[in-house]
């Protein structure tokens, strides 16, 4: 997959935030997602006492979930854990591993926000932005905003509000299993966010590309440290 050059990552907390700002009205709130047939699951592990990070794509193909494409990859990084500002540590070693991406998804899943972030530019929206792709954000805990309690049943959702406005949904993908943080990244609307996470459901609570590219990325990183 090609990258586009937005702005340099030897950046101070300064810098990042307002990178931020700037790519914030880049953003694509239109659903520009013509089908859905092959859906990218990216994710990132790390080991506390390293500086080194693993990323893992998967793409997998609908509704049979069979993988058609994996890349990963690994790299040092020097910026800090600072919530809010995950994407200046992550995104370069994902990066890396959609350079080596073949089969170009319709759509890409991340295990973190999209807009559903202080400054609307969570690791999807801003992935999504780097990678000109469909992308949408679903988290297992919330980062910003407050909901009402979800119902039971699949697919029941309570939308996330901060600051007056509607940032994403809190959607029950199991009954009696903790709800995820579904939101928008960029060029999708808040439906086909919805949309995208309910049709990726297995058997679990996370969708089967995220699910599966957590799995591939802890192996990847317990090889790269002899288990």
């Amino acid at each position: 997959m090609k990258i586009r050059h937005l702005h340099p990552w030897d950046v101070d907390y300064h810098g990042a935030v307002a990178i931020q700002n700037r790519l914030r009205k880049q953003i694509v709130f239109e659903n520009r997602l013509k089908k859905l047939e092959l859906v990218a699951g990216a994710d990132v592990s790390f080991n506390r006492k390293s500086s080194v990070l693993f990323g893992v794509v998967t793409v997998l193909h609908l509704p049979d979930f069979e993988e058609v494409d994996r890349a990963e990859a690994v790299l040092e990084t020097r910026f800090p854990y600072i919530p809010g500002l995950l994407t200046f540590r992550e995104a370069p070693v994902l990066l890396e591993a959609f350079k080596k991406i073949r089969i170009e998804p319709d759509v890409i899943l991340f295990d973190g926000q999209g807009v559903a972030h202080p400054r609307r530019m969570g690791l999807a929206a801003h992935m999504g932005l780097l990678l000109d792709t469909p992308s949408v954000g679903c988290a297992k805990s919330r980062f910003v905003g407050e909901y009402a309690p979800v119902g039971a049943s699949v697919g029941a959702y309570s939308e996330l509000l901060f600051e007056g406005e509607t940032i994403g949904v809190v959607l029950r993908t199991r009954e009696n299993v903790k709800p995820v943080f579904v939101s928008v990244g960029h060029k999708v609307d808040l439906p086909a966010a919805i949309e995208v996470v309910l049709r990726t459901l297995s058997r679990f609570r996370l969708p089967e590309p995220t699910r599966r590219a957590h799995l591939l990325v802890n192996a990847l990183r317990r090889s790269y440290f002899g288990g």
